[in-house]
């Protein structure tokens, strides 16, 4: 056995037929018997060697025994190994007892019973055996920790920091520039179509795939930020100290990267991916709000198309931004009133009756007038807005209700329409419930209207919170039927009373290359062969109420009957319907007070909002700036929301000349980020409106 792998044992006393003596009791092939002749001698010995016992002799010429115990008992290393002292049979109580105080584990007298030495030897090596199987578990122990704390925050796959790191850093990094003011930036990216790549090539091959997009992405930033993988295809980026100019440069630098071709295998691979960014303090103060606005910014981006990335704060674009203020408004709007009820008739094709109507919902802006429910529902449930909305529509719906009851009209049931989120509520039904017994409501008078949307990835709940409402007495109908993925299956599996077919087949019904009549046939001959009832809606002209009526559907809506009226206009329109069913006389019509907001109304408010603000709030400011033609051609390509690339390439210059206009024209403006500029234009516009159209 080699000496290091022996147990080292200490043997000191001046006396060298001492020392032989206890060598020749106690030797054994697997100690290791070191002999020191003085304690100056044993403490050299003792920074060389670990000892698992120290046999010490009390009366030694120089540093005796006690003296030599008092320094192995101070130092660190060597305080824990026990020592044995050996001294003559003629000590006294009070020379014992310093012994002990001075850390000594047993005394043995001379002459000593070599059993006995041998065994207290033994004993003490035992011991020593034991601390170090104790200490080598204890080093396992902690590598296997140190794995399992690596693993618990690495990705398996790609070596990347995990969800787990990423939330834990996020939070340190974002502590850290709230301290030194600094900006912070993060990015949400997802692969487009990777889900094509393990079905089409396997698993493996999109393992090492994620694996070199990892690689790429790590080498697109800096060593100071982060990059984590915190899904199947998706990753999250901590950009430090980085304001959204560089953000936005990171951003085009990664989408750049990894649209260069991959190599894995004999397979050559392309693939894209959708950023979203947010940017503290601008888009948020603490983690959940930055996390969640740059899920809703890849949101976004990820509805532009492929390949494409978006900054969350509404600033790529005017109407963006104008998006951004409507969201801080949105939460006033119950408050304040600004919301308003409309009702949309439909009515029996055959009789001319009205036989039921939808409520749309209208918010009168204090600055912007009336705003399409297309531009602020979307808010609303990026928001988290639209449950408080929603429960506020059902109350007003009720009480409007209630009030036709009490004037004796006619009761027709009314459709509110609900989104995927109200759905998913709690104590939803136990709500409805309560409304209902409040304005003492007839549930058979309520109909709740969804999309094909709201049941996808939660069929289950809403199937149970359906089959609820039908119990209670209340209709469904599902809206836009035909356009989604499921529709027959959705049929067969929830249970409605109504569907509704989408306007996009009504538009076509007369194109006779596309089908579409006969697929609105079908629709009707399948839905009356499961007693469901039927609503076209969307018409517009008499072609098309002459197709749908022979046809053989039930009820029709759209703007050729009556557009969306104010509750006080419906009742007129009730009451002139139900005395002369089918009247489409346009007279009948422009006497009442409408409210148009048809989304081809909504695109030409929006086209013109645009060009209202790029043509006159820009001309204002190029002349209160001094602004450059060829800075202007820049500021404007800004405004629509265009990269630094992009616009070297509509404009033919080189990206180096495009940052450069851009920190001139930020220059000028006194401002830092697009953001800033894209608010001096917008606040232009609102502050001297009336002026620059005068």
């Amino acid at each position: 056995m080699k000496n290091e792998d022996k147990i080292n044992i200490l043997l000191v006393d001046d006396r060298p037929e001492n020392l032989l003596a206890l060598e020749a009791i106690i030797e054994r092939d697997d100690y290791n018997l070191v002999k020191a002749s003085s304690g100056e001698e044993a403490l050299k010995y003792l920074l060389k060697y670990d000892f698992a016992a120290i046999l010490l002799d009390v009366q030694m010429p120089g540093m005796d025994g006690f003296g030599t115990a008092k320094i192995i008992k101070a130092r660190e290393k060597t305080k824990n190994i026990p020592i044995l002292f050996i001294t003559a049979n003629n000590m006294d109580t009070e020379h014992i007892f310093m012994g002990y105080s001075l850390g000594a584990i047993d005394y043995i007298l001379k002459p000593f019973d070599p059993i006995i030495l041998k065994a207290k030897v033994e004993g003490f090596v035992e011991i020593y055996k034991l601390k170090q199987t104790l200490i080598h578990q204890a080093n396992a122990l902690e590598e296997k920790n140190k794995v399992i704390e690596y693993m618990a925050f690495h990705d398996g796959l790609t070596d990347l920091p995990n969800r787990r790191m990423f939330n834990d850093q996020l939070l340190f990094k974002l502590n850290h520039a709230k301290r030194m003011k600094q900006t912070l930036g993060i990015m949400y990216l997802d692969l487009d179509r990777f889900k094509y790549v393990n079905d089409s090539l396997g698993h493996i091959v999109g393992d090492r795939l994620l694996k070199e997009v990892s690689k790429r992405l790590s080498a697109s930033v800096r060593e100071k930020d982060l990059v984590s993988r915190v899904g199947g295809d998706e990753f999250n980026i901590i950009l430090v100290d980085t304001d959204r100019e560089k953000a936005l440069e990171v951003a085009e630098n990664i989408v750049e990267r990894l649209s260069q071709r991959f190599i894995i295998d004999q397979y050559e691979i392309f693939i894209t991916t959708c950023i979203g960014l947010s940017v503290f303090p601008y888009d948020g103060e603490d983690s959940n709000t930055l996390m969640k606005n740059a899920d809703v910014a890849l949101h976004r981006a990820k509805e532009q198309g492929k390949n494409k990335f978006k900054v969350y704060h509404s600033g790529m674009n005017m109407q963006s931004y104008r998006t951004f203020l409507m969201q801080n408004d949105l939460r006033k709007a119950i408050e304040n009133e600004e919301l308003e009820l409309v009702f949309q008739p439909r009515v029996n094709i055959k009789s001319g009756k009205i036989t039921s109507a939808e409520s749309l919902l209208r918010w009168n802006h204090p600055s912007w007038g009336a705003i399409s429910p297309s531009e602020f529902i979307p808010i609303a449930e990026e928001t988290d807005q639209i449950v408080e909305i929603g429960k506020w529509v059902l109350q007003k719906v009720c009480e409007q209700i209630q009030i036709w009851n009490k004037k004796d009209l006619n009761p027709i049931r009314i459709a509110i329409n609900f989104s995927a989120r109200q759905f998913l509520q709690k104590n939803l039904i136990e709500h409805i419930q309560q409304v209902l017994t409040e304005t003492n409501i007839n549930p058979e008078l309520l109909e709740i209207e969804i999309t094909e949307s709201v049941l996808l990835g939660n069929e289950d709940v809403i199937t149970s919170t359906l089959q609820q409402l039908r119990k209670m007495g209340i209709k469904i109908s599902l809206d836009d039927f035909g356009t989604g993925y499921s529709s027959l299956n959705y049929l067969r599996r929830f249970p409605f009373d109504t569907i509704k077919i989408d306007k996009s087949f009504i538009d076509d019904i007369l194109n006779h290359q596309n089908n579409s009549k006969a697929v609105i046939q079908f629709m009707i001959s399948l839905a009356n062969s499961i007693n469901m009832s039927v609503i076209a809606e969307g018409i517009e002209t008499e072609e098309q109420l002459k197709e749908i009526n022979n046809l053989n559907c039930d009820e029709v809506q759209g703007y050729l009957l009556s557009p969306p009226l104010l509750s006080s206009d419906f009742e007129k329109f009730f009451v002139n319907r139900s005395k002369n069913p089918f009247v489409f006389r346009e007279e009948d019509r422009t006497k009442m007070t409408t409210v148009h907001l048809s989304e081809n109304t909504d695109i030409n408010d929006d086209k013109k909002f645009k060009k209202d603000v790029l043509d006159v709030a820009l001309t204002y400011i190029k002349k209160s700036y001094s602004i450059s033609s060829r800075e202007m051609e820049v500021f404007e390509l800004i405004m629509d929301g265009l990269t630094n690339k992009e616009i070297s390439e509509q404009l033919f210059i080189s990206e180096h000349t495009v940052k450069n206009h851009i920190t001139r024209i930020f220059q000028k403006l006194n401002v830092t980020d697009r953001v800033q500029a894209i608010a001096l234009v917008y606040e232009t516009f609102m502050n001297e409106g009336n002026t620059l159209f005068n």
